[in-house]
């Protein structure tokens, strides 16, 4: 885990140059001779020296509009967080070491050691800076006219980089222009005085620091509302409705759906298909083999039925794909699909998923795309997260106008802990169900499906929107519905 910036100025001992050393400066009131007491950066860059933390040149001055290469920049960064000086290599570039923690510390995803000598745009260094201060690239709207990176946002939010102010009251943050001298002492020295403990609306997850999303319900469920019975099965003692179910895919193989039925469970979510996750993979989708099996099974046991497609799409054109696959799939059935058809997007694999490094934006965008896609077949859609997947890949304030299937295992004795609502719970992966002969997901449902018909995404007759845009619509929550099972 990433050390904490807020805490480790202390930590920046080492003098970090970003150009050649410098002589001992003149004694005068600003350190260098090209940097008046009077100029924006002078706190910033006199403070730093003061730390240690940066020099000049020889010739005493500064030249604080002067660039930054790549190289600079992830010893600046990487040291200013408490990474530990790596050792040098005589054969390789002075910042060839830096790369690797660069890498490690997610400042950059990928990285061509051919340009450590190149100079980063605002962009590059924004977007390190964030990242270094375990920020996602989840915000609200952009202030400048020109750039609405998530990472920009977020700077601009917690005081980091308020870029420029133009003569007609706009505010820019010109992306692509080189980052100066001056303006990395400015985000190092911001970057180290943050405190985000002491910053109302922020929380922790392991080593994030998130805003709490406007516009996004909070749980009411408390781990009390929970009871265990003999077998590992929960029901819930919140006063509402709810409704026992489990989700299934092909690794299940045949199953006796009589005898799920039988043993007490509602509902059945089916899995359609899957996008193949791994990053030297081809990405193709493929149909599940037992969909239909499982599907006219569920239906003949008298279970209420919905599907989901397990995916990793990447582009808004690969979740359209997802979802119509899953569409052509599910028409035979359409009269019987009474639960949700779901978008299960899923981070699996680590630094070799073909998702590692995509924007929480883009990831976003394609899940909202597969369910305005559902939405507009005449399904219910719903959005599948975990806890990682909900808080950082994802910005959930742009997918209220979908119900929330929530995805937490641990010991029930904590959970579900997830801080926004949601109106299906899956809380195990080892429940036991009679008529299926390994472990199988269980679930909670707190709403009766299906709900009342939302509002169309694009009124008939008009351009289609945005799979960001659609009006939001105020979901029903669990205290809503009358009760199934009586507490």
């Amino acid at each position: 885990m990433k050390k904490r910036i807020a805490v480790l100025a202390l930590a920046v001992l080492l003098a970090v140059t970003v150009s050649p050393a410098a002589q001992a400066a003149p004694d005068r009131g600003s350190p260098f001779a090209d940097l008046q007491e009077d100029h924006w950066s002078y706190e910033y860059v006199a403070g730093l020296y003061e730390q240690g933390v940066v020099n000049g040149y020889p010739d005493g001055t500064f030249r604080p509009a002067g660039s930054v290469t790549w190289g600079e920049s992830f010893k600046l960064i990487l040291l200013a967080i408490g990474c530990e000086e790596p050792e040098r290599d005589p054969e390789q570039h002075w910042a060839y070491p830096y790369i690797q923690l660069a890498l490690d510390n997610r400042l950059v995803y990928v990285y061509d050691e051919e340009t450590l000598d190149q100079v980063p745009t605002r962009l590059s260094v924004a977007r390190m800076a964030a990242r270094a201060l375990d920020l996602t690239d989840i915000s609200g709207e952009s202030p400048y006219t020109d750039c609405s990176d998530g990472y920009v946002t977020e700077l601009f939010e917690k005081g980091i980089m308020d870029g420029f102010l133009e003569d007609d009251g706009s505010r820019t943050f010109r992306p692509e222009e080189p980052i100066s001298r001056e303006q990395i002492c400015a985000i190092l020295q911001r970057m180290m005085d943050a405190d985000f403990t002491q910053r109302p609306g922020m929380f922790q997850y392991s080593n994030y620091w998130l805003d709490e999303l406007e516009g996004v319900p909070l749980s009411t469920f408390t781990p009390e509302q929970f009871v265990e019975d003999e077998r590992g099965r929960l029901s819930w003692t919140g006063g509402g409705w709810y409704a026992h179910g489990i989700d299934v895919s092909g690794h299940k193989r045949e199953i006796d759906w009589t005898a799920v039925a039988e043993d007490g469970i509602d509902f059945a979510i089916v899995r359609a298909g899957n996008r193949f996750y791994g990053k030297n993979g081809s990405g193709a989708v493929a149909e599940d083999s037992y969909f239909d099996a499982n599907m006219q099974g569920a239906i003949a046991a008298g279970l209420d039925v919905g599907a989901y497609f397990f995916s990793n799409a990447i582009t808004v054109e690969e979740a359209l794909e997802e979802a119509d696959l899953l569409l052509s799939k599910l028409e035979p059935y359409r009269e019987y699909v009474t639960y949700p058809v779901v978008c299960d997007w899923e981070y699996l694999g680590g630094k070799e998923s073909r998702a590692y490094g995509v924007d929480a934006k883009v990831i976003t965008e394609c899940i909202a795309a597969f369910c305005q896609r559902v939405e507009e077949a005449g399904y219910q859609p719903m959005v599948y997260f975990n806890k990682y997947c909900g808080y950082v890949k994802m910005d959930l304030s742009k997918l209220t106008r979908y119900p929330f299937w929530y995805a937490e295992y641990t010991d029930y004795e904590n959970v579900p802990s997830c801080r926004y609502g949601f109106q299906m719970w899956q809380y195990t992966s080892s429940g036991q169900v009679e008529g299926i002969q390994s472990d199988v997901d269980m679930n909670l449902c707190f709403v009766p499906f299906p709900l009342p018909a939302q509002p169309d995404p694009a009124p008939e007759g008009e351009p289609s929107q945005s799979p960001l845009d659609p009006e939001p619509t105020q979901l029903p929550f669990p205290e809503t519905a009358p009760p199934l099972y009586p507490a």
